[in-house]
Parts: structure tokens; sequence; C-alpha cells
């Protein structure tokens, strides 16, 4: 992929390569390293409708290439890549808890199901005027919200037979 102002070869052009515009590699630069959103880095840009444009770029196989590009140099040149923090941090979390620092051991395993996508922050914010609601009515609402959160919960515990089972395997 040639950078921006580079000529095209001919191979390049009869391909029907494109060249990396100026404000294309500015929205990169700004989305890559400039920790900006996508539409905030297409409005510092200089796109007129920021949202769309951001849309459309990152749909651009030349600016998915460069975008790729810019990932492999960072990953050269840092060393950074997800499994190797996510490598680190489950070590982090290990020595933590056997150093009986469990806070630390519980933010580097939410750091590390983070980076892998398995947790998502979600917050629903529900307004309830308590003041307008008596005893019993704050205690079924309460109990409602402890049902909800019940249903979106997954049971992972084994089953005591399974735990039995696992423990004499182990013996």
């Amino acid at each position: 992929m040639p950078k921006v102002g580079e000529t095209l070869t001919k191979e390049q052009t009869s391909a029907g390569m494109e060249r990396l515009k100026p404000q294309q590699q500015k929205f990169l630069d700004l989305y890559f390293n400039g920790d900006k959103t996508q539409t905030a880095a297409a409005r510092e840009a200089g796109y007129k409708n920021p949202t769309v444009a951001a849309v459309r770029l990152l749909r651009n196989p030349i600016v998915q290439e460069r975008l790729e590009e810019m990932r492999l140099e960072a990953r050269t040149k840092y060393g950074v890549t997800v499994d190797k923090s996510v490598r680190d941090l489950k070590k982090m979390r290990d020595e933590a808890w056997e150093m009986g620092k469990f806070g630390e051991a519980i933010r580097a395993e939410e750091l590390r199901l983070k980076a892998t996508g398995l947790l998502v922050n979600k917050s629903h914010v529900m307004h309830e005027d308590l003041n307008q609601m008596g005893r019993e009515q704050v205690l079924e609402k309460l109990a409602e919200f402890q049902r909800m959160a019940e249903r979106r919960m997954k049971n992972v515990t084994p089953e005591t037979e399974e735990v039995a089972q696992i423990v004499e395997d182990s013996e």
C-alpha cells in the first residue's frame, strides 16, 4: 500500500489501486493514534458530515488496508497484541491473587474479559420516585430488579455430583 504522496506503479494503477488521500490519512492518524472516536476523527479531519464519512471511510478498502498496516506497524514497534495483553493480565491476576490482593486480581480479570470482548459494560437507568412508594412497593421493585438481573446471568456453577467427580478425578 503506497503512503500518502507516493506515486503508484503501473502495475498498481492497472490493478485499480488508488492512492490514499491526505484527508483520509489525517482521519486514520486521528482515529488510530489520536484516541478519537471515528466520528470525532472525521470531524477533526475536515469532513462535512463526520458520522457518515467515518462509516464510509472505515468501509473503504484502501483505508482498511492502511489501517491494518498501521496496526501492524504499532504491533511491531510496541510489541502490543491482544493475545499478549490478555496473557499479561492473566499473569497479573494470578500474582495478585497469590499475594492476597483480591481487588487488584478482580480488576485484572475484568480488564482481561473486556479485552477479549467477553465482558461488555451495560447500564440501564431507571427512574423511580421512591418518595411516592411505600415500603412494600420498594421491596417489590427491588425483587423485580433482582429477577431481571438473574435472568441475564448464566449459572456456571457445576452441580454437586459434577464437583464430587472433579474432586475424585484430581485425587
